[in-house]
């Protein structure tokens, strides 16, 4: 005999008879009802074997799904991290290349501004040479025209003394 009992062997189970014994039709219809109740719980037994294996099938799926959902997870924030790490290296790199150029900016208008006021100096002692010589030639000039007057004095004197030595001649 099987370790597992069967509907069909308890139906075809033979029992001796001896004086006095169980009424063997009852025995019978027993037996009878026993085998129908194993059969039945054989075959629920299948179908909860059946049905255990869809749900181990979809808990295998659940979970392969699971995994799959936090590895998804996972390299989302791995790359989140990177994009975060990227943007940061970026913004750093964009924030030094703006400081590098304000400074060359600023380093440029104060060459600039030393070279405007370097001309601005030069311009102005320009135009103090330029207005010292103007002042010196205007001077010039004065003494010129006074020379000139004077001189002009004194002819216009020798005009005068030759016009009366003319007329007294006359």
């Amino acid at each position: 005999m099987s370790s597992r009992l069967t509907a069909m062997d308890i139906e075809k189970q033979e029992f001796r008879q001896k004086m006095r014994g169980y009424d063997s039709q009852e025995v019978r219809m027993y037996l009878h009802s026993v085998a129908e109740e194993i059969e039945r719980l054989h075959l629920e037994n299948g179908r909860l074997r059946e049905e255990l294996g869809r749900h181990k099938a979809k808990l295998d799926e659940v979970r392969g799904r699971e995994e799959t959902l936090q590895k998804t997870l996972v390299t989302a924030q791995q790359v989140s991290e990177e994009l975060k790490n990227r943007a940061r290296a970026d913004a750093d790199l964009q924030l030094r290349e703006a400081r590098f150029e304000a400074e060359r900016i600023v380093h440029k208008s104060q060459e600039r501004l030393r070279g405007l006021e370097s001309e601005i100096e030069r311009c102005a002692i320009e135009r103090e040479s330029f207005e010292h010589s103007l002042r010196s030639m205007i001077e010039q000039h004065l003494t010129l025209l006074d020379l000139r007057r004077d001189a002009r004095g004194k002819k216009d004197g020798n005009v005068h003394v030759l016009r009366r030595a003319g007329t007294d001649a006359g």
